[in-house]
């Protein structure tokens, strides 16, 4: 009669995905992992056939638990350039409330290079590809509602975004100033070419800075160091 598991895979993988996120894929040992989860080396193999096989299920379950959410909670509203405002807002807000700096475990995995696996490569290029794809969206309604130039390359703008993703993400680890990061959504955001005399473009105007107020007050606040400190359970929840 098979043995019944006193650890979930859930458990598992939140315990593993701490591990990968701080020492990354390659500097993770078969030790820390082990450590980490409470399993042995043979029962972490038994269930994820490899260290690859862990790393790939970790990230997956890392970039589903928030990074998909996100997309389909912004996709689902009525302000196109809006949702695109709140998912950079989003962003600058995640990277400023990690004390540690760690970053997004699927931009770190990404620059890796050469250290990356092949299924955590394809992996990383399909949720940054959902990503894109978002962009090219929300970019197309805002076209079609009249607030775009509809004669704009909705591709080409959309890869900008992605860029403008992954600097967000590489800066705040660097050097996390809240105000250097809202420079540069807002730059991106400005850049867009909107249609001239139009409606929908006074609106879209009329919209608040990147981060009101209370949020630049708390994001500097966190980003030196005087915010209260996340719990755990917190720290999980910083996706993307």
């Amino acid at each position: 009669m098979p043995r019944t598991r006193t650890l979930s895979d859930e458990t598992v993988l939140e315990r593993a995905t701490d591990v990968f996120w701080q020492n990354g894929y390659v500097g993770a040992s078969l030790r820390d992992l082990t450590q980490a989860t409470g399993l042995s080396s043979a029962a972490l193999y038994h269930r994820f056939t490899d260290k690859e096989g862990l790393f790939v299920a970790a990230l997956r379950r890392y970039a589903d638990e928030g990074l998909l959410a996100r997309l389909a909670r912004l996709s689902a509203t009525s302000d196109p350039l809006g949702a695109i405002r709140d998912f950079l807002n989003e962003l600058i807000a995640m990277s400023l409330a990690d004390p540690d700096h760690r970053g997004c475990l699927l931009v770190n995995t990404a620059l890796d290079g050469a250290a990356m696996t092949s299924a955590a490569r394809d992996l990383v290029r399909a949720r940054f590809g959902e990503v894109e794809a978002f962009f090219v969206r929300r970019l197309e309604c805002a076209a079609a509602a009249g607030v775009l130039d509809p004669t704009v390359d909705i591709a080409t703008i959309a890869t900008a975004l992605l860029g403008t993703v992954f600097a967000i993400r590489v800066m705040a680890r660097l050097d996390p100033d809240p105000r250097r990061l809202r420079a540069l959504a807002d730059h991106a955001i400005a850049s867009l070419p909107k249609r001239r005399n139009s409606k929908a473009k006074d609106l879209e105007d009329d919209r608040p800075p990147l981060l009101d107020d209370t949020q630049r007050t708390q994001s500097d606040d966190l980003s030196r160091g005087d915010g209260p400190p996340l719990s755990r359970h917190s720290r999980k929840h910083q996706r993307g």
